[in-house]
């Protein structure tokens, strides 16, 4: 049995608070509806004979693949298309109901998430560069509106080569696809209605979301000539996009002076909210992995604790997916384990890749009939979930979702296995294969490459003392327990000809943050946590090794801790104790070309340039920062609002939920807007459930002990005491008062220069 199939299994407050409509959008001239309920594609012009299409990548690399592993190129292909196409069976229902969600004008917010909005209003010239979005190139923009008065990018006819009802027409971007709306009703149908209002009429199409909305991006050894007009030979669908600017997907077209612009606009590019509406209430983007020697990493699985329930659980996918009831399966039936990797950022994803990808689709809205309740702040029962004190439900895989076949999980979770075997077929980018992009000029990746063997055997040795304990899934065998001995076996080893030989160059290993001292947003999320939306998908190792609390510290520049830095004060005074918190090793396969740097995209700059000469200059950046932390831009680093902006007006909505509040004359946002300069985290960190406690805060700062009655009378004279006081509250409950994003990981700080430079080059080999 192939490896992969084998190993398969063991291997903000802000948005979701005022999420249900925007403002006014301009007037558009009529375009009447086309004839009939049918909805009809039109594609564009023919296919030329010496273009690149879809199919030619799809099988230059499954040929490869059969080459280069042995495995069989039309499974290759099939997972290829599920990684490209496949849309989770009903996440354009989700999207769709997202889109009508926040079009209505009862919502306070001025982002629409409406993904077909953007596809017609955003040209595919402007895409690249406004949102970062990768175009399809087997489309071409649309010379005129269609029948139903959308201008979206059409197909070249002759592309189309799978089943339009299973996996959509090509949106245009790699990664939306579009389908027939089965609802459609063309008499109804009007482009002006629907700009104006998503939510009364039903449009052509709906829009679903694949994986690679986010993995793609350009291949850094083929980078295209233009970013907006790339060829399939300038993609690559396993290296993620650090071009993404996620935020901007939903709000491209924000006015700038609102909070909520500021919020989406300061996510870094490159990474991924995954918890944005589920809400956690703790704003942590993460970087959007790389897919890398995936066979190599399987080898590091861990025999996770799993609980009895998820053991059947496990039993009954090894079923499903025509393995041995058992595989992977150990312990004992009291205390059973589970050999699986870890995957995310923290680990979280700790139950097999199966459950691991199959989740992926959930967080873009498969099964979101039964996802969508599970939010903490649900928009469609804002009361039952103030009444459930805003806390997460469990999305229920083991008790309910697995057990309908032909559920939207079922359906995806057959196709698994062969998207994983797909997965598994890619070995990264050596530098010394890449060009520079048509027209640019400039060095070939062989000539960033020194032929100096002392700096290369220099920073080898630098590589093997001070990263390669964490860094490489090979290890010498039998390491002595000396230290001095230990530390000529990893020299020896790392010196050796085969050391990047099928390495993954991570141990997959969960390192505490309290060693790491890296910013903790993202594994403080309680979603992997018993009781949280993914508890199912995590296993009880993880649960177990987040037992406990701890204080949360910064480090100063001689490696003391020292408390976490408050914005209020400019100083290192905020206590904050949480659960144990862990970071797993991230690999560094191909790094040279993935900067920025750490989990959230911090360290290093960011030039939106993906020739060979941008990549080369942001490795650069990146890692001398990485390895001199005194370069980088700490406090500066601190995600803040750029100019004076508005909150939401939810305070009427907050009078009905909390009748406290309701007798007070004059209590409105007007004098609680956001300066610039604010922490956007100061107010992304607050939790649905302390929102009172700050609004009380501010309102006793006004009254300063007089009756509610006084509270128009004294607003204006007391604003700046309220205001202080409203900023101290915020503080105090925030979730994640870990402002500074480009702390921790501080290795190799006492390297001399010689040795960072020596590391820097040899690391251009990864």
């Amino acid at each position: 049995m192939n490896t992969v199939k084998r190993r398969l299994l063991t291997g903000g407050v802000l948005i979701p608070l005022a999420v249900a409509a925007l403002l006014t959008v301009t007037n558009r001239s009529t375009v009447h509806a086309a004839e009939g309920d049918d909805v009809e594609y039109t594609f564009g012009r023919e296919v030329k004979d010496d273009e690149q299409t879809y199919s030619w990548y799809r099988k230059t690399h499954a040929d490869w693949a059969a080459k280069r592993y042995g495995v069989d190129p039309k499974k290759v292909g099939d997972g290829m298309d599920t990684w490209h196409w496949w849309c989770g069976v009903d996440n354009p229902g989700f999207w769709r109901e997202m889109a009508k969600l926040t079009s209505k004008k009862a919502n306070v917010l001025t982002a629409r998430i409406d993904l077909l909005r953007m596809l017609h209003t955003v040209p595919r010239s402007e895409r690249w560069e406004k949102i970062g979005l990768i175009n399809d190139p087997d489309c071409v923009p649309a010379e005129k509106p269609d029948q139903y008065g959308l201008k979206i990018d059409q197909m070249k006819d002759g592309t189309l080569t799978w089943n339009p009802d299973v996996f959509g027409f090509s949106s245009g971007v790699v990664g939306l696809q579009l389908f027939k709306n089965k609802n459609f009703d063309a008499k109804k149908w009007s482009i002006d209605k629907y700009l104006e209002d998503a939510s009364s009429v039903e449009p052509p199409y709906h829009v679903g979301m694949a994986c690679t909305l986010c993995h793609t991006a350009f291949n850094p050894n083929r980078p295209p000539k233009n970013p907006a007009e790339p060829k399939w030979e300038n993609l690559d669908s396993h290296i993620g996009s650090q071009y993404f600017r996620e935020g901007m997907l939903f709000g491209y077209d924000m006015p700038k002076d609102t909070f909520a612009w500021q919020y989406l606009h300061n996510q870094s590019p490159g990474t991924s909210e995954t918890t944005r509406f589920p809400s956690d209430f703790i704003n942590g983007p993460v970087l959007i992995n790389s897919i890398y020697h995936l066979n190599d990493r399987l080898k590091l699985a861990h025999a996770e604790r799993i609980s009895p329930e998820q053991k059947v659980m496990i039993q009954s996918i090894n079923k499903h997916l025509g393995l041995p009831e058992n595989d992977g399966i150990g312990g004992t039936d009291a205390e059973p384990t589970y050999r699986a990797p870890r995957v995310l950022a923290a680990g979280g994803d700790s139950m097999g890749l199966v459950i691991a990808a199959t989740r992926v689709y959930v967080n873009e809205g498969s099964g979101y009939k039964d996802w969508v309740p599970t939010w903490a702040l649900n928009p469609h029962d804002l009361k039952g979930s103030q009444e459930g004190g805003f806390k997460q439900k469990e999305f229920d895989i083991i008790g309910k979702i697995r057990k309908d076949p032909k559920s939207p999980w079922m359906q995806t979770e057959a196709r698994m296995p062969n998207m994983a075997l797909y997965l598994s077929t890619h070995d990264g980018f050596p530098l010394k294969d890449a060009i520079e992009a048509e027209g640019k000029g400039g060095k070939s990746g062989k000539e960033y490459l020194t032929t100096d063997a002392d700096v290369l055997r220099k920073g080898k040795i630098a590589f093997a003392d001070h990263c390669a304990r964490c860094h490489s899934s090979k290890k010498p065998d039998n390491l002595p327990e000396d230290a001095e001995a230990r530390k000529k076996a990893w020299r020896e080893f790392v010196l050796r000809d085969d050391f990047l030989a099928d390495n993954f160059l991570s141990d997959d290993e969960r390192y505490p943050c309290s060693e790491l001292g890296t910013n903790i947003a993202r594994t403080l999320s309680p979603n992997w946590d018993a009781g949280g939306g993914y508890g199912q998908m995590s296993s009880l190792g993880f649960k177990l090794n987040q037992a406990g609390t701890e204080q949360v510290f910064d480090h100063d520049k001689d490696g003391k801790p020292i408390p976490l830095y408050n914005p209020l004060t400019g100083k290192h005074d905020l206590k904050f104790s949480a659960k144990k918190l862990f970071y797993r090793t991230p690999t560094l396969v191909s790094i040279w070309a993935t900067a920025p740097y750490l989990h959230n995209n911090s360290v290093g700059i960011y030039s939106a340039d993906p020739s060979l000469a941008g990549r080369m200059a942001a490795y650069e950046d990146g890692m001398t920062k990485l390895l001199s932390p005194e370069r980088r831009l700490g406090t500066g680093s601190m995600l803040v609002t750029t100019q004076d902006s508005k909150l939401p007006d939810f305070i009427p909505m907050l009078q009905k939920m909390m009748p406290e509040f309701a007798d007070l004359s004059g209590l409105d946002l007007d004098l609680i807007n956001v300066p610039k300069g604010t922490p956007i985290n100061l107010i992304m960190n607050l939790h649905a459930k302390d929102v009172k406690a700050v609004l009380q805060a501010y309102v006793d700062g006004v009254l300063q002990g007089a009756p509610h009655q006084k509270y128009a009378e004294l607003r204006t004279k007391n604003h700046a005491t309220a205001h202080q006081k409203l900023m101290e509250k915020l503080v105090e409950v925030n979730v994640c008062p870990d402002f500074i994003e480009d702390r921790g990981h501080t290795y190799g700080r006492e390297l001399s220069d010689e040795d960072k430079r020596a590391i820097i080059e040899y690391m251009k080999h990864f």
